[in-house]
């Protein structure tokens, strides 16, 4: 296996979930890293062994010897970076969103096709082990008909006034925070457990505190407490709730509900999918678990297992049976999917599995678009294609 020079933009919170996944797998080797703070670049390179600090993103599209690209800055800059890393024909793995509409996003999906790049995109809950489990079980008939997909992701992490986070800032977040940040990861669970496109939604979205005291001498990371104690207070436009009416392909309804108002919950992801012969449900907060319900016999809890999961799925569970995997074991899964998506298009093949690409991506933009528009306009509002 060719060993493959990966560089990472951006060291917050999210970068550094890289960086130690990326640590995990055999085969990549971390040339660099870079970051607008070259504080805390440094101090992560020193952390973890990293070879060099790059002075700016430019530099490392410049470095003709990085073949993969991991973008972990701020909303605002993936589009850029994630066109000028294709450009440079390098592989590039995106936070997401991809960029700040579904105008760049799409012009993303059709740059990589161009370039021939292999694309990534951070939606990692879909790759804990059982999640992987319900796509195959659903997709083999094992639950009927889906009729409804029903759930919700919470937060606390925005309660009080004086949390504060680029992300509710629209010139760096984009035209939503909590939409476009956890609604997009509750979407993708539901496409890609259920296989089913959305295909409208009604939207209501909520800004509850519009004005916040954000720190004058220091920004916090996201999730990170303040550690400041003097502030000034700015208007927040961008939405901390919200909730969605969906409309599926084949005649499925969907409700979604999110906040980051909801006091106790750190991270609370809950997904139903109900059908004609059964039902599968997971929780975030127990995440080796895949609940399985039936009309005419006991219900069932399923643990994930490398030897009771179906063939397609037992890579995932990487721990002998009886011991649970977590985020971080998500966030490996995803990248040793996306590796070896590099390796065989390398090889000049493609890979028979479902990841997380580019055009993942834009199909959840196009969602968060119509949620924008139907909460402008009060109506159902159809996702483009």
């Amino acid at each position: 296996m060719k060993r493959y020079r990966v560089a990472v933009i951006g060291t917050g919170y999210i970068g550094v979930v890289h960086i130690e996944q990326l640590l995990r797998l055999p085969g990549l080797e971390i040339a660099g890293v870079a970051d607008r703070d070259m504080n805390l670049a440094r101090t992560v390179a020193d952390r973890y062994g990293i070879p060099r600090v790059y002075a700016d993103a430019e530099e490392i599209l410049q470095d003709g010897s990085v073949d993969v690209i991991h973008n972990c800055t701020p909303n605002n800059l993936h589009f850029e970076i994630n066109s000028r890393a294709m450009e440079a024909g390098k592989h590039i793995f995106s936070e997401k969103p991809l960029a700040l509409s579904a105008a760049q996003s799409g012009q993303l999906v059709q740059l990589a096709q161009k370039q021939g790049c292999v694309t990534g995109i951070g939606f990692c809950y879909r790759y804990y082990p059982v999640l992987q489990e319900a796509a195959a079980r659903i997709a083999r008939g094992d639950i009927g008909t889906v009729y409804n997909i029903n759930g919700c992701y919470l937060q606390d992490w925005l309660l009080y006034p004086t949390d504060y986070s680029w992300r509710l800032d629209p010139q760096m977040a984009g035209a939503s925070n909590i939409i476009g940040d956890l609604g997009s990861h509750w979407c993708d669970l539901a496409q890609f457990i259920s296989g089913l496109k959305i295909e409208e939604v009604m939207a209501d979205v909520r800004t509850t505190l519009p004005v916040r005291k954000r720190p004058k001498h220091s920004q916090a990371l996201t999730f990170a407490g303040a550690t400041d104690t003097e502030y000034e207070e700015v208007p927040v436009e961008l939405d901390e709730y919200g909730a969605m009416l969906l409309r599926f392909e084949g005649g499925a309804r969907g409700t979604f509900t999110t906040s980051q108002l909801a006091a106790g919950r750190k991270c609370h992801i809950d997904i139903q999918i109900y059908g004609s012969e059964g039902s599968i449900a997971w929780n975030h907060e127990r995440s080796a678990e895949l609940w399985i319900g039936h009309r005419n016999e006991a219900n069932q809890v399923f643990f994930e297992s490398p030897n009771l999961q179906v063939e397609s799925t037992r890579k995932y569970a990487k721990l002998p049976s009886g011991h649970p995997m977590g985020y971080m074991d998500a966030m490996l899964n995803l990248f040793s999917d996306f590796y070896t998506a590099v390796e065989l298009k390398e090889a000049g093949r493609e890979p028979g599995y479902r990841y997380p690409d580019f055009q993942a991506g834009h199909d959840e933009m196009l969602v968060l678009e119509a949620a924008l528009r139907s909460k402008k306009n009060g109506m159902w509002s159809r996702v483009q294609t």
